[in-house]
């Protein structure tokens, strides 16, 4: 009797272990039923940017001064060209009205008394625009600056008539191969400054 009873008890043990055991699980088996399976951990998903079209950048305003200084050359001075028409030169709102005798005269606005001429010849247009002494060449060529000076800064000088003190001279216009420089000079001084179309027709 006493060794069934042990042989029972042995019997209930090995049921008892076989019962509370977990199965063994291989890697890629699925969970029992009811298991709970931790999912690997993801990244957020990033979002990605709104692209902004930028607006272009503007570049900064180039600054000008209040005061701009004009100069006699090589096409004209200021918005007033060699070659105009008649038309054309007045919408500048340069000039006073054109008295007509010969080539029609007209004046700049605002120049010295009796100086600042303008030419217009019916057939070629705005033929020649005179200066006066506080108006300069881009070179610096100015009327009241000695001969020497003068000479200095255009090396094809020639003379039209006279002698390089005293008489009318001519020199090639930088930058503007259809016009000339007439150079009146006095006293070893230049007296006066003229731009003018190389053939204009109306003076000498």
């Amino acid at each position: 009797m006493r060794t069934k009873a042990i042989t029972a008890i042995v019997a209930a043990a090995l049921l008892l272990s076989a019962c509370t055991s977990s199965p063994e699980r291989k890697s890629g088996d699925a969970a029992p039923a009811g298991a709970t399976t931790a999912s690997p951990a993801t990244s957020a998903a990033t979002a990605s940017p709104t692209a902004t079209s930028a607006a272009p950048s503007t570049p900064a305003a180039t600054k000008t001064s209040a005061t701009t200084t004009l100069v006699l050359g090589p096409q004209g001075y200021g918005a007033l060209r060699l070659g105009m028409t008649r038309e054309q030169a007045v919408a500048t709102g340069l000039l006073t009205p054109f008295e007509d005798a010969g080539c029609p005269q007209a004046f700049i606005k605002g120049r010295p008394a009796g100086q600042g001429r303008v030419f217009l010849s019916p057939e070629r247009g705005i033929s020649a625009i005179w200066g006066w002494p506080t108006l300069s060449t881009a070179e610096g060529l100015r009327a009241g600056m000695s001969v020497t000076d003068a000479r200095g800064l255009y090396p094809n000088w020639t003379v039209g008539d006279g002698t390089f003190a005293e008489g009318r001279h001519y020199a090639k216009v930088p930058g503007n191969e259809k016009a000339v420089f007439r150079i009146g000079t006095s006293d070893n001084k230049v007296d006066s400054v003229t731009l003018q179309l190389a053939n204009q027709n109306c003076y000498e």
